[in-house]
């Protein structure tokens, strides 16, 4: 399928000069993951870090030239970060990073209970003894990061371990749609876990979904990825409020509306 070109930014219509490039690390293809990957870690770092503000405008050869690459691979991380809301284009001016509502996050783990609940019940009844391994030894990889304080380490096995559950249970459309999703509340998820709590805590959250699973009990895994992902939600919740600089006396209660209208019936 072809795509369309991405927009460079012009000077800007009120004639004052656009914000500075973002210090951005240069990618390599020799990392072991592809350039337009590594070009969304490095705009999800750049966000989180402040590098990169939401609202202001941004040009693929800024990019491009700040990260010594070509434009190719920053075009398609760039529109991948689009497809997940992160990045709105705007013809002939370039592109801006899009602030995740609270709304936004409520939705999106919504979504995610409706498709990783009964994928784990589907894991914990139906999965093969060698896939009940792959999840074990995806379980020990996460407290092993957990061990060593790398939240960027903790935080990828994680994702892979919620990648390996859907898998497991044999869904390939929802593998991609979860990593889709979880790419919208990836910076949040980020500043979170960093400013919130130690990412021991993370691992150890994952702990009643693994051994529900091991134990083949359907319900019980069921029950505790809905419970993991609710409390995942309602700290990003809680944090899209901050950053909206929400008073932190009612980011408590503003938190449970959101999330409650947003997960009512799943």
């Amino acid at each position: 399928m072809t795509t369309a070109p991405l927009p460079v930014a012009g000077p800007p219509a009120d004639g004052r000069s656009g914000p500075a490039a973002p210090a951005l690390p240069s990618v390599s293809a020799t990392t072991g993951s592809s350039l337009a990957v590594q070009v969304m870690t490095a705009v999800r770092r750049a966000i989180t870090a402040g590098e990169m503000e939401p609202g202001r405008l941004y040009s693929v050869q800024q990019l491009a030239s700040a990260m010594d690459v070509s434009r190719s691979p920053v075009r398609e991380g760039l529109l991948r970060l689009g497809e997940a809301g992160l990045v709105r284009f705007h013809r002939n001016r370039g592109f801006e990073i899009v602030q995740v509502s609270p709304t936004d996050v409520a939705e999106v783990f919504a979504v995610r209970t409706a498709l990783e609940v009964p994928a784990a019940r589907r894991v914990a009844l139906l999965a093969e003894p060698a896939e009940l391994d792959r999840v074990r030894v995806q379980w020990e990889a996460l407290h092993e990061a957990a061990r060593t304080g790398d939240l960027e380490a903790t935080v990828d096995a994680d994702e892979g371990l919620h990648r390996l559950l859907l898998r497991v249970a044999g869904n390939t459309q929802a593998v991609g749609l979860v990593e889709r999703l979880r790419t919208t509340t990836s910076f949040l998820a980020v500043v979170a876990a960093t400013a919130r709590r130690p990412v021991a805590e993370l691992a150890r959250e994952h702990d009643p979904l693994v051994q529900a699973v091991l134990a083949r009990d359907g319900e019980a895994a069921g029950r505790a990825m809905r419970e993991h992902l609710a409390s995942t939600a309602e700290r990003l919740v809680a944090q899209a409020l901050r950053v909206q600089h929400a008073p932190e006396e009612h980011v408590a209660e503003l938190t449970g509306q959101v999330w409650g209208a947003a997960a009512t019936g799943y």
